[in-house]
């Protein structure tokens, strides 16, 4: 084990957390990663301890005047590592942007092109809203444990671990289709080729999620942009060459999109493999403390997509029972809630981006300012966080308003009130939502992301009780003020967690 190694080993996986002080603070971090006496022993050491005490001695002989002479010359190459990282922030937001951009799109300009019966729709509705709930904690896991073995410097340790979390979330997606078929027949709540359909669905958007998630730890999460559009194209063609219908083309979609991921993913390991051939005898950490440790993000992805949706899920279940459907979305909801959920959705990648550049900035002002400037380091905290939430508040709105204007101007029906009272109840709840999705990322960040999930829970359960209430007794556009009470409720608690944790920050930077 050579000095580079031992180097990239810890300072490399640390680059969110203070230097370390002690060599038994050394041996709790390999031991937290599940590295164990075997693994030392592999490099040469008879146990764990040996191997921090020999780390922690030659962390302690790195100059820091190279450090900074890097830092001084490399100002070009730093803002080039800040765009990276904004393009990858960017990344798996905008996966779930791109799609729901080019479906509004033709759903305002050509409203014929995507027409299909009622219960086909409410069943492709439902397997989307599905698939994107029950794959959000994948996706979680797979962002953070790629995103962690990429800072050690170990890519192809990094595909092995995504593409484990990929097999588990794809088994679980075939076990709840299995059962989501079942229940759907028992309660007759489709036909049943409209259930094949929907089953067909959610398993091809179920594996597009995880493998979007795959590209964007691999640092080509540029290439998602271009697969959406390029199965989108294909899709169109076949469309036009065999004159298939409607249903075929939106189900041909998302299989052609998640074959291209798989591929793409496929060509990065391969690559990754190849350029880095000693990697591939990296001891990988043992399962079932991977997993323990991941757990808490899969319960806050799969809570925050709850939320998400769960208006939708009660807007549903309004349809009247004389239309003969179990679920459907009304015209006029889905029309307003889609657009200000797409200013979301662009947004949330904003947000994604200012979250990491403010944790950034709180780690260096840690580093770089006295013990006893607690003081400054709070105001200066409190000022990047007020530019932050402001920056949110104004790309959000701009984006509302554009999307409003743009497709309002494009229909050939003038906007109904009813679309109108959607949109504005939609639009306020998911304002408050990008706030509090700052707040949501930098508890996650500090390992307080209890308290993230605990805020969206409550959220949930107040989004859907609201919602379903008012939905069922005044009517199916009041199912948004379940969004806009449960995303109070959201960026009441954790903003409120933010803001005891900024009064404190050295403390709480300390513990993290």
């Amino acid at each position: 084990m050579n000095q580079k190694e031992d180097k990239d080993l810890l300072m490399n996986g640390r680059e969110a957390t203070l230097p370390a002080v002690h060599a038994r603070e050394v041996a709790a971090l390999i031991e937290s990663l599940g590295y164990t006496d075997r693994s030392a022993r592999e490099w040469g050491f008879p146990d764990i301890f040996s191997l921090a005490e020999h780390l922690f001695a030659r962390l302690q002989q790195v100059p820091a005047r190279d450090e900074r002479a890097s830092q001084k010359g490399g100002g070009r190459l730093s803002l080039w590592a800040e765009t990276r990282c904004a393009l990858r922030k960017f990344s798996l937001s905008l996966a779930y942007a791109i799609p729901w951009m080019v479906m509004l799109i033709l759903e305002y300009l050509r409203p014929d092109a995507l027409r299909v019966s009622p219960e086909i729709g409410g069943a492709l509705s439902l397997s989307l809203i599905a698939s994107l709930i029950t794959t959000g904690g994948f996706v979680q896991m797979i962002s953070r444990s790629g995103n962690f073995y990429y800072g050690l410097k170990e890519p192809v340790l990094a595909h092995r671990t995504c593409t484990s979390l990929l097999n588990i979330g794809l088994t679980s997606s075939l076990f709840l289709t299995l059962l989501g078929i079942m229940v759907g027949s028992y309660f007759h709540l489709f036909a049943g080729n409209y259930l094949m359909l929907a089953a067909i669905n959610y398993l091809a958007l179920s594996l597009l999620w995880m493998l979007c998630a795959v590209l964007s730890v691999q640092g080509t999460g540029w290439c998602i942009p271009f697969i959406f559009f390029l199965s989108i194209a294909m899709s169109g063609s076949i469309k036009i060459l065999l004159n298939s219908g409607t249903t075929i083309l939106l189900i041909l979609c998302p299989l052609l999109a998640a074959s291209l991921a798989l591929g793409c993913v496929l060509a990065g390991s391969y690559h990754a493999e190849r350029k880095n051939p000693l990697s591939k005898d990296s001891a990988r950490p043992r399962g079932g403390v991977m997993f323990i440790s991941l757990m808490q993000f899969y319960v806050y992805g799969t809570v925050y997509f709850s939320f998400l949706f769960a208006d939708r899920l009660t807007a549903g279940s309004a349809v009247p029972w004389v239309s003969g459907l179990n679920f459907g979305i009304d015209a006029a909801y889905k029309k307003g809630t889609d657009l200000v959920l797409l200013a979301f959705l662009i947004t949330a990648a904003l947000v994604e981006y200012l979250a990491d550049s403010f944790l950034r900035f709180w780690q260096r002002l840690a580093t770089e300012l006295p013990q006893a400037a607690s003081e400054r380091l709070m105001a200066s905290l409190w000022k990047r966080h007020s530019k932050s939430m402001l920056a949110i508040f104004t790309a959000f709105v701009v984006l509302a308003l554009s999307a409003w204007f743009a497709f309002s101007r494009s229909s050939s029906l003038a906007p109904a009130p009813r679309l109108l009272q959607t949109a504005v109840l939609g639009g306020l709840g998911y304002l408050m939502l990008s706030v509090a999705l700052l707040e949501i990322i930098i508890l996650a960040s500090i390992n307080a992301i209890s308290m993230a999930s605990l805020a969206l829970a409550l959220g949930v359960a107040v989004n859907l009780l609201t919602g379903y209430g008012l939905s069922h007794l005044w009517g199916v556009q009041y199912a948004a003020v379940g969004l806009l009470a449960g995303s109070a409720v959201v960026l009441w608690i954790s903003n409120a967690a933010v803001r005891r944790i900024l009064r404190h920050p050295d403390y709480h930077y300390s513990i993290s």
